[in-house]
C-alpha cells in the first residue's frame, strides 16, 4: 500500500517537476522551448515501478530518519539517451548517489524533445522518494 502511494507522489511529481532548461554545451545548446517535449520510454506509470523496484535504501542511513525527494536533473540527447545525471535538489549524500545510479539504469532509449521536426537535447527532471524503513 505505501509503495503505491509512493508511485502515485511520484507520477504527480514527475507531471510537475518535468521541465526543460537552457544550457550551451561544447556548442550544442539544450533548449527549453520546443515544439514537442521528451518522453519517457515506458511511460510514467512503468519508470516509478521501475525506480521503486530498484531503488535501495544505503543501509548506512538506515534508522537516521532521513526520509523526502531527492530531484535527479539530466540531458536527454538528440539520440535518446540520458547523460549528465546530477542532483537537482539533494538530501543526503547516500541517498542522493543511490538516486543518481537508480535513475541512470532506467532501461530503453527515450523519444527526444522536437523542434520543427528535428531532434534537440533537453534537460530532464525525475523526483525520487526515500522512506527511512525503521521509520
Amino acid at each position: 500500500m505505501k509503495i503505491k502511494s509512493f508511485s502515485s507522489a511520484i507520477i504527480l511529481l514527475i507531471a510537475m517537476f518535468s521541465y526543460v532548461g537552457v544550457y550551451a554545451q561544447q556548442d550544442t545548446q539544450i533548449y527549453d522551448q520546443v515544439d514537442t517535449y521528451a518522453q519517457m520510454p515506458q511511460g510514467k506509470q512503468e519508470i516509478s515501478n521501475f525506480i521503486y523496484a530498484n531503488l535501495v535504501y544505503p543501509a548506512d542511513a538506515v534508522g537516521s530518519g532521513i526520509s523526502g525527494m531527492v530531484m535527479t536533473k539530466f540531458i536527454i540527447e538528440i539520440d535518446g539517451t540520458i547523460s549528465n545525471i546530477e542532483i537537482y535538489r539533494p538530501l543526503n549524500p547516500l541517498l542522493d548517489a543511490e538516486a543518481i545510479r537508480v535513475v541512470g539504469s532506467i532501461p530503453g532509449t527515450w523519444i527526444p524533445a522536437m523542434i520543427g521536426g528535428q531532434a534537440v537535447r533537453t534537460y530532464f527532471y525525475i523526483p525520487v522518494l526515500f522512506s527511512d524503513p525503521k521509520e
